[in-house]
């Protein structure tokens, strides 16, 4: 064999990454980055990690956010998917591939191709509890999978950064910590007697912790108690913090069981469940990390089925995109309508017009 013929393979791969090829992009729906949020994050982490597998992705931020140059994060390729190259795609004739996450209602931009990415149990946080048939269903965990019938495969994004959730330095440790949210902020629980000493980690709030300041406080604490799936739990895992979550009628099965497992982590308050919690913390963090590579390769068969449906889907109507078809002033009333209408499926309408009250309070407004 010639030298030229055994390298064959190789140069192909090289001139496939370098020179443009006609492949269907990605347009992934998305809430503007929120850092708070591990659903959010986990979405814009997904057109991130797309474009580096050397797929073409684009964000659609939905509801509309006015600030483009605040509506992703700095540092991942999460570009924003803009007129002109929504209308190339539809004059190619290339078929886009959409990324709703479970939280948005039906299709609401009449896209050809729909990729469900199941990030919680669906109804939970707002959106249906079933999806069509022609759309393809990826659930982030098994737990989810199990849930919701005929999904095509478990896209598990490890989201959580093992280098700033750290075991070191280590600090004496003594207290507890919690979180409850959306348990708090959406289904309206009240806490358990158990937390009422315990330092309260927040979101969205002026107050808020950062994300060093939460590390630090896991690396100091005894435990940690949770009243819901929430990212918080792998973070303070890598923090070496037991995680204690509570049952409650919002919250009756762990989402990554089957990812990262139970090391590390008691189900409930039991003393044994606890102790065998802080015996096996900091497996809790090497099962973790295990999930890196086993995501790659979850996105490499996410990438064959969904690029395999769309080489046989028809694109005939072009995306209606409100913000970017309809752009100017119309687009803040678009936008306005938008959000109005999120917010109200996702906390009811008394919730919706407390937190309008609050923003035009802050911005000046005086209210009867």
């Amino acid at each position: 064999m010639s030298p030229a013929s055994s390298t064959q393979p190789d140069a192909q791969a090289a001139a496939d990454r370098l020179l443009p090829r006609q492949r269907s992009p990605y347009y992934v729906v998305a809430p503007n980055y929120i850092r708070a949020s591990a659903g959010i994050k986990a979405l814009h982490m997904l057109c991130h990690a797309l474009n580096r597998a050397g797929e073409t992705a684009y964000m659609v931020i939905h509801p509309f956010y006015p600030r483009p140059d605040r509506a992703t994060h700095p540092y991942l390729l999460t570009p924003l998917l803009d007129a002109a190259r929504l209308q190339q795609h539809y004059d190619d004739g290339v078929c886009p591939i959409t990324v709703y996450p479970e939280t948005v209602h039906g299709n609401p931009f009449g896209a050809p191709l729909v990729a469900r990415y199941l990030l919680n149990f669906p109804g939970l946080l707002g959106g249906t509890t079933s999806f069509p048939p022609e759309e393809i269903c990826v659930a982030y965990s098994e737990r989810i999978a199990d849930a919701v019938p005929d999904v095509a495969s478990t896209l598990f994004l490890p989201a959580s950064d093992p280098a700033l959730f750290t075991l070191e330095p280590r600090q004496a440790r003594a207290g507890t910590c919690f979180y409850a949210a959306k348990y708090q902020e959406v289904h309206h629980g009240q806490l358990f007697e158990i937390t009422r000493d315990s330092v309260e980690i927040t979101r969205l709030r002026p107050d808020s912790q950062t994300p060093e300041a939460i590390a630090s406080l896991f690396r100091s604490s005894e435990l940690f108690y949770c009243y819901e799936n929430s990212a918080l739990i792998i973070e303070a895992l890598l923090c070496g913090c037991p995680v204690v979550m509570l049952p409650n009628p919002y919250l009756d099965q762990s989402i990554g069981e089957a990812e990262i497992g139970r090391d590390g982590i008691a189900w409930g308050a039991d003393p044994a469940e606890i102790a065998r919690a802080r015996a096996t913390v900091e497996q809790g963090r090497a099962n973790y990390l295990a999930c890196f590579p086993r995501f790659e390769a979850q996105l490499r068969r996410f990438i064959a089925v969904t690029q395999a449906r769309a080489a046989v889907s028809t694109y005939a109507r072009m995306l209606e995109v409100p913000h970017l078809r309809h752009p100017g002033r119309l687009a803040r009333l678009v936008a306005t309508w938008e959000l109005t209408r999120a917010m109200l499926r996702a906390r009811g309408t008394v919730a919706t017009l407390l937190s309008i009250s609050s923003r035009l309070r802050r911005k000046g407004f005086t209210l009867p």
